[in-house]
């Protein structure tokens, strides 16, 4: 029978309710001690809270294993072939009726003591890069420390491929993943000790690439090194800009600004476009939006660069967050597996078009405009290689 186009369809945390009761209750559940080694930004019903009643949530957990299973299971065939197999494992919503998970996962957590909370200011050693907000927002955090209990409860219809392959998703989660909003920053971080960490090796197996550098005193100090080279690459000084003069930032040594000035036909009387590389937008391989903001009399208006789809943003394909060896915190930066497939597709633009290619796929074209871009220079012939290569070395 075909769902009539007027019946509601379950969502997420509907789905994992459903599949979860649908699963025989005689399969054994898997327990696991977590705890937070970076501060938690939102997770809560309301965007950007921490509920403190229920900090914790098993469907996002849930949720996040699903996206690291479609990292390790991939690449398939096609994006039926994904859903299928997806399907087997996690449940879906077909044509007649949900399909029940074989994957069920519980979360134990205590509500959040009033010592466990503090402002986003306050919280000595936050990279605050890693988390942009409005002028004047001082969100609530879940400080570092916070434990929690994890159950995860595999049915045994799962062939061996397909429980190894969540084994895997939650490794991965383990290592690169976390809790609440802005983990591919850092946000949010977990530790499970009883699992093994992911490594480099294992990375490039699946095609992505995971940069360790020398491990730092703590958890807290790797996080801010990894966040901070983001930062230096994008907008430090005699890298990412040019020096500047007292407390005013120099001008940018990244093409967009006087891509959008020379578009729009406006600057400022003293920043006339003078950048060699016009028309592309490197820095959109690491994410979107981006807000560029001019300042001064002449200068183009605020402009946002969005992707040519029916999204308003992009994921970055760049992970960021300390990283533990088993013995040691260290810095580390993921690429995840496929990163330069989706970035060489990525066509961009400020809404009313005209859109086009972030960054050329032609080699050639890509080594002659990377030598002209300074902080690409010598590194790389993308952004986000680039960036590897000045995150392993500077």
């Amino acid at each position: 029978m075909r769902r009539s186009s007027l019946e509601p369809v379950p969502n997420e945390a509907m789905l994992a309710a459903w599949s979860e009761n649908a699963m025989p209750a005689t399969e054994h559940w898997t327990q696991y001690h977590c705890k937070l080694v970076t501060p938690m930004y939102g997770g809560g019903v309301n965007a950007a809270e921490v509920d403190e009643k229920m900090p914790i949530r098993a469907s996002g957990i849930r949720g996040q294993l699903r996206f690291w299973w479609r990292i390790v299971a991939g690449p398939f065939a096609s994006p039926e072939a994904m859903f299928e197999r997806e399907a087997a494992i996690w449940g879906g919503v077909g044509a007649a009726s949900p399909s029940a998970s074989q994957v069920a996962v519980r979360v134990k957590a205590k509500p959040v003591q009033a010592g466990q909370l503090s402002a986003k200011s306050q919280i000595q050693g936050l990279p605050a890069y890693g988390l942009i907000l409005d002028p004047g927002a001082d969100p609530m955090l879940l400080k570092p420390g916070y434990a929690f209990e994890l159950a995860v409860r595999c049915a045994s219809s799962l062939t061996s491929q397909q429980y190894e392959e969540v084994q895997t998703a939650l490794r991965w989660w383990a290592s690169f993943g976390g809790a609440g909003a802005r983990t591919r920053r850092g946000f949010g971080a977990v530790q499970i000790s009883a699992l093994k960490p992911v490594t480099p090796e294992e990375v490039a197996k699946y095609g992505g690439r995971l940069c360790v550098v020398p491990s730092s005193s703590n958890e807290i100090n790797a996080w801010e090194t990894s966040v901070k080279k983001l930062q230096r690459f994008r907008q430090g000084p005699n890298l990412g800009r040019n020096p500047g003069q007292g407390n005013r930032p120099g001008r940018s040594r990244w093409p967009e600004p006087d891509t959008i000035r020379r578009q729009t036909h406006r600057h400022a009387r003293n920043h006339a476009p003078e950048h060699p590389v016009d028309g592309v937008y490197p820095r959109a391989w690491f994410g979107l939006p981006i807000i560029f903001h001019f300042m001064g009399a002449g200068e183009p208006s605020d402009s946002t660069l969005i992707p040519d789809d029916e999204r308003d943003r992009m994921a970055s394909p760049l992970i960021l967050r300390p990283y533990w060896s088993g013995q040691k915190w260290h810095p580390a930066a993921l690429l995840l597996p496929g990163w330069e497939r989706r970035a060489a597709e990525l066509r961009v633009g400020f809404g009313t078009g005209p859109f086009r290619r972030a960054w050329p796929t032609d080699p050639a074209q890509r080594q002659r405009l990377a030598q002209q871009i300074k902080p690409m220079a010598g590194r790389g012939d993308d952004p986000l290689t680039a960036f590897m290569d000045f995150f392993e070395k500077d």
